[in-house]
């Protein structure tokens, strides 16, 4: 059944409205019949060079249309998308390269440098495509061109697919290095191509599933036929689970159209531009992050006397990071028709609630709606009954298959239990008497700014090199755009003298630049615990009664 697979369903999709429009970015609009022919003509290039089925595939692109050919072009030929942040800098990379097992690489020219030289590093290497994002940019020795490939090669034949071939994530999990999350592509499809599934894509929470035709392919005609299709901007990058999770499926089972947005930084008007000039449906953020400037964007449109016409947004979907309830209030004055759909869990597959809003209803940041078979668990590791007002360990179903090369953290975030497998990556929560879930956050150290996951440990053992450092502790405090802000407290070595832009350079130069503190402490002692482990509450404590240092 095509609605085992993405591709196969993105195929019949394509051979149905090949005239439509899929994919937009500036100028450039690729239809349906167009997409389907590059990503064929990159499947046939990909496995003339040798890469089998459930070969790794990395894609290390910036938001764009040939992120999505790369995507479906892997997927057409049974071999693995792995995401990859196009923000790591040499060794974070190379350490994504070689824990996935990639094989190829697909990459921004922008990026190049450093990715060519970071590949020379990676055993098993056989494709390198570079993607012009720069205009002009020269082709290094040994890698290929992608707009030659998807332009010049022959086209892979179609073939079997099958529901247990997967798609891997990376993320950070709870501690220590990113982690390879196995998601097996027949789940994934069974939740998206569902009507169920179609009818949240398009926004109709409420609609009967006879609403719309429980064929995909008649449903992408009559969606095509009727102009109701989705239109999709993943304003977050499509790198995380979540963009592509909301945006992704208005082309995987709708027929829909994804549009990205230019630039390499995040730019609010730029959105509002898009929305105007292709009527967008929908729009994936990560909560505040990309929420605040967004309405900031709307007010600045109306202050100048030109608001911005949204009323083709049906709605906006977040995940990853808090969406204040403030926030959301204040988008209903530019959007008033559009449901604002706030959605926690975790990129291990777990699902633990939703709040899905209305203009008029009342906004919260961490109360939610339980997903179905969602769990409390107590220290005893049973589920608690509601009510109780304690936090316990979050467990959702999933459908994922646990952690690439890690079998460890496999056992320990991912249970049995009563015949079905849930994930725990960690988070904590309360099931409130009324059957509201309340998140509480995280039980662990990580740090959540704008949706990236940062490990203070990686952050303290960069600052750590410093000659002039002995002892530092990274951690969190509360942000009201970015969810937290990377800090940090720094005990010096004796005699000497470190400005705090100095620290956040020296990580910068060493990490991606979102790892790096926005505030620095400098302190006499590094609080520690008894036992030598950090005491992050004292450091916090330190912080707060600190005045910003230079």
């Amino acid at each position: 059944m095509i609605e085992q697979h993405h591709a196969s369903a993105f195929e019949s999709i394509a051979d149905a409205i090949p005239d439509a429009p899929a994919l937009a970015q500036g100028d450039r609009i690729t239809t349906w019949g167009e997409m389907e022919s590059r990503a064929s003509r990159l499947s046939g290039a990909m496995l003339d060079a040798g890469l089998g089925i459930q070969a790794r595939v990395a894609i290390d692109l910036r938001n764009c249309s040939e992120w999505m050919e790369s995507f479906f072009g892997t997927l057409k030929g049974r071999q693995v998308p792995v995401s990859i942040n196009y923000r790591y800098l040499d060794d974070e990379l190379a350490f994504l390269l070689e824990n996935s097992d990639s094989e190829a690489l697909i990459f921004h020219a922008s990026l190049g440098e450093r990715v060519v030289r970071v590949a020379e590093r990676i055993a098993g290497m056989k494709m390198l495509i570079q993607v012009d994002d720069i205009g002009g940019a020269p082709v290094p020795e040994g890698v290929l061109d992608y707009e030659t490939l998807v332009s010049g090669h022959p086209s892979a034949e179609r073939i079997e697919r099958f529901a247990d071939d997967i798609v891997m994530w990376y993320s950070g999990g709870t501690t220590g290095l990113p982690k390879g999350i196995l998601i097996p592509i027949g789940r994934s499809a069974e939740m998206s191509g569902s009507q169920e599934g179609r009818l949240r894509t398009l926004g109709r929470f409420g609609d009967s599933l006879d609403s719309i035709p429980e064929d995909i392919v008649e449903c992408a005609k009559a969606l095509w036929s009727e102009r109701s299709r989705p239109v999709a901007v993943p304003a977050a990058p499509l790198m995380h689970s979540t963009a592509i999770s909301y945006a992704g499926p208005a082309i995987f089972y709708c027929g829909g159209m994804v549009v990205t947005l230019e630039g390499k930084r995040f730019d609010a008007h730029a959105l509002l531009r898009v929305i105007e000039e292709h009527r967008v449906s929908t729009i994936a953020i990560v909560g505040d992050a990309f929420a605040v400037p967004i309405l900031r964007a709307f007010e600045e449109r109306v202050a100048k006397g030109m608001p911005c016409d949204a009323s083709s947004v049906k709605t906006v979907y977040s995940a990853g990071a808090v969406w204040s309830g403030e926030v959301k209030e204040q988008l209903f004055q530019h959007i008033p028709e559009a449901l604002l759909v706030d959605n926690c869990g975790s990129s291990e597959g777990a699902w633990y609630g939703s709040s899905i809003l209305r203009r008029g209803d009342s906004a919260s940041s961490a109360s939610f709606l339980p997903s179905p078979g969602v769990l409390v668990l107590g220290e005893d590791g049973l589920p608690m009954p509601s009510g109780t007002g304690q936090p316990g360990l979050l467990a959702s179903l999933t459908m994922t298959k646990g952690y690439h090369k890690d079998s460890v953290k496999t056992a320990e975030n991912f249970r049995f239990i009563g015949g079905e497998w849930y994930t725990t990556p960690g988070d904590l929560g309360i099931l409130n008497e009324d059957g509201s879930l309340t998140l509480v956050g995280r039980g662990t150290s990580v740090i959540n700014t704008g949706g990236e996951k940062v490990y203070p440990e990686e952050v303290d053992n960069v600052i750590k090199t410093m000659p002039e450092v002995d002892d530092c502790l990274a951690f969190g405090i509360p942000d009201d755009q970015y969810g937290q802000m990377v800090s940090a407290v720094v005990q010096l070595r004796s005699g000497t003298n470190l400005s705090a832009v100095s620290v956040t350079e020296w990580v910068r130069a060493r990490l991606a630049r979102y790892k790096a503190p926005r505030r620095v402490h400098f302190v006499d002692l590094v609080p520690r615990l008894p036992n030598g482990k950090p005491d992050y509450p004292g450091a916090r404590r330190l912080l707060e009664n600190s005045t910003p240092q230079a």
